[in-house]
């Protein structure tokens, strides 16, 4: 079913076109991101769609009585009463049901002795019909859902009977989020759902999203969250929105062999023209090839020209680069407590050697930034120690930095710290970070979050350390710019030592994996990948040896036997059922892959989409046929 329709939509901003002639399609069940760069209009559009901002033309059709949800970057929850009382308005008329029918229910049990009139049995029907519409509802289960909401989005059972003015704004802006995905809409928008999440919270809100009922749009900068949950990209560039079918990975990876395929065209036909046009002007004016080079010139003349491509790709130009080259063993933490009065986890002990790239991570709160403050001698330690290696210098980037306040404009910013530098040099080196021309007069206190981060980092640049030491660098940055970040650390021949909450980020840059909790620290050898397989190998491993633990209870009789043995038949023909389903899910998923390959699929993009969305919800059902598999053999394997 098609809840939302728009066709040649335009927008505009003080004459200038925003975007225009734009299609946008969502179905039942869809899940869609918009992409671009920030101030491409991807929340403009999403406004739009929202119906919360006008559009010049076009059209936007919505599906009768269907329900939007709306969540903006800015959206706090700012009901009264408690937490637990502001999440349980979505299901007021759950409640009140289960008052009706606790009031029948009393009825029915004080009057028993008349249940053969008519006023006694209407009131049984009634109780019946509305038993049936309130478990139809989940009403057994909205109070289950709310704790299972509030839990995902890391709230403890002592919030739930906070007051909500009681939270900060990022809690608000969760709770928000919590009252959202409660309410079930069919159209749920997000912008910038994961802002205000740590790495196990968006790994929660993922899954969650992944078997939402209804339909999901979402803007975020996010690339791992968009892999996981979105099967469309949208891209917002330069004035038009483009529709790719598959994950963010796949977008990138389409849009960039489409912009090369028209690269190559565009530069075969000026190849031609040039050709065509250098034997015009040899052969025009001679009599033996005037009528050779007449035939060209038409051909010119009616050639339609291929538009020379472009990619939205207006960001940063980052490069690091080291003055001297550092000791192989780069620094060494022992037994080491931080913090400010207290110590916030247990000591801490790790290696860093030459050109490591090691990600921090943990939960909010457990001290990752005053980790890297104290070794980047920004904090003294509570105890313990860091030595440091052979010519080591650090270079340090805090996320705070990107908030900083300022009289000075832009050049004047980064040229006091140089002030030896011709000024040429100083506004090449801002160039790079994009501040051209009367950019770099802009006063610092005018400038956006991405834009102060672009100038820090730009500072750093200059400094030319062999050890990076960076807080968060990709928060205040757009896709683009994060991804030019990557590039310019994975070609950098010092050593980096980072906190980011950006799992796509860390794949890209991490050697390792310092994740730090409250017992302590361990080091992985590898990308965040590998250190979520080795979490859920162990947590595997806890849950097989708890099992183990348990005391094993053994009956003896006739009867306890039989009925063993008619349960594990049961459970047999089970999992031989399973197994069927299994492989027949298997055969269809190939099926789907193969007709994906056929070029008239390839090549029609809506065929392409509608078989990915099949392929997508195979392979979800495939997921949970195995996890089905594995739990009944598990259990088999229980009564040998």
């Amino acid at each position: 079913m098609i809840l939302l329709q728009a066709s040649q939509l335009s927008k505009s901003f003080s004459g200038d076109t925003l975007f225009a002639d734009v299609k946008f399609e969502i179905k039942t069940h869809d899940r869609v991101a918009i992409v671009g760069r920030n101030g491409a209009g991807k929340t403009t559009l999403m406004k739009i769609l929202a119906g919360v901002e006008s559009y010049e033309n076009g059209h936007l059709m919505l599906a009768k009585n269907i329900r939007i949800g709306y969540l903006t970057q800015q959206m706090t929850l700012n009901a009264e009463g408690t937490v637990y009382e502001a999440m349980m308005k979505p299901f007021q008329h759950l409640v009140d049901m289960e008052r009706k029918l606790a009031g029948i229910a009393n009825y029915l049990g004080n009057n028993s002795s008349q249940a053969d009139s008519d006023e006694y049995k209407n009131k049984l029907t009634e109780y019946e019909k509305l038993q049936a519409a309130f478990e139809a509802q989940d009403g057994y289960t909205f109070e289950h859902k709310i704790k299972t909401v509030l839990t995902g989005l890391n709230f403890k059972e002592e919030d739930f009977n906070q007051k909500i003015d009681y939270f900060s704004g990022g809690q608000k802006t969760r709770l928000a989020l919590a009252e959202m995905l409660l309410q079930q809409p069919d159209l749920l928008l997000l912008d910038e759902p994961t802002n205000h999440l740590d790495m196990e919270t968006t790994a929660w809100l993922e899954n969650y999203l992944l078997t939402y009922k209804g339909a999901i749009i979402v803007i975020s900068h996010d690339r791992y969250f968009l892999d996981k949950v979105v099967g469309a990209v949208y891209d917002v560039a330069l004035g038009r929105v483009t529709k790719y079918v598959g994950n963010y990975s796949k977008f990138i990876a389409e849009r960039d062999a489409f912009y090369d395929k028209m690269t190559a065209e565009y530069e075969r036909q000026q190849a031609e023209i040039e050709r065509l046009e250098t034997f015009v002007q040899k052969n025009i004016t001679r009599a033996s090839t005037s009528g050779m080079a007449k035939s060209r010139r038409k051909i010119l003349e009616k050639m339609v020209r291929i538009e020379a491509p472009k990619l939205d790709d207006h960001s940063v130009n980052l490069n690091f680069n080291i003055e001297r080259e550092s000791g192989n063993d780069v620094l060494s933490a022992a037994d080491l407590e931080v913090g400010y009065t207290m110590p916030i986890t247990a000591p801490v002990s790790f290696d860093v050697k030459k050109q490591d790239a090691i990600a921090v991570i943990g939960p909010n709160g457990i001290g990752k930034t005053t980790l890297i403050k104290t070794i980047a001698k920004r904090l003294p330690a509570l105890s313990g120690e860091v030595k440091y290696g052979a010519n080591v210098s650090i270079g340090y980037y805090d996320q705070k930095q990107a908030e900083f306040s300022s009289s000075n404009t832009v050049l004047e910013e980064l040229w006091q710290y140089y002030p030896t530098m011709p000024e040429k040099d100083v506004r090449a080196v801002l160039g790079r970070f994009l501040f051209v021309q009367d950019d770099v007069k802009k006063a610092i206190n005018d400038l956006s979050g991405g834009e102060k981060a672009r100038l820090q980092l730009a500072k750093l640049s200059l400094e030319n350390n062999n050890v990076l030491i960076l807080d968060e660098p990709t928060n205040h940055l757009d896709i683009d710019a994060k991804e030019i970040l990557e590039e310019a650390l994975i070609h950098y021949p010092g050593t980096v030592l980072f906190v980011s909450h950006d799992r796509y980020f860390i794949n890209r840059i991490a050697t390792k994996v310092l994740n730090i909790t409250a017992e302590g620290s361990a080091l992985f050898l590898g990308d965040y990948t590998y250190f979520t397989e080795k979490e859920e190998e162990r947590a595997a491993h806890e849950a097989y040896d708890q099992q183990e633990q348990l005391p094993i209870t053994r009956t003896t009789s006739y009867e306890d036997n039989k009925q063993a043995r008619k349960e594990r038949r049961k459970m047999e023909r089970a999992l031989q059922q399973l197994e069927e389903d299994v492989a027949a899910k298997e055969e269809l998923i190939s099926e789907i892959e193969q007709t994906l390959t056929l070029p008239d699929v390839f090549n029609d993009s809506q065929k392409s989409y509608e078989l990915h969305q099949q392929l997508v919800t195979a392979q979800a059902q495939l997921e949970e046929l195995m996890e089905q598999w594995a739990e009944l053999e598990a259990n088999l394997e229980e009564t040998d």
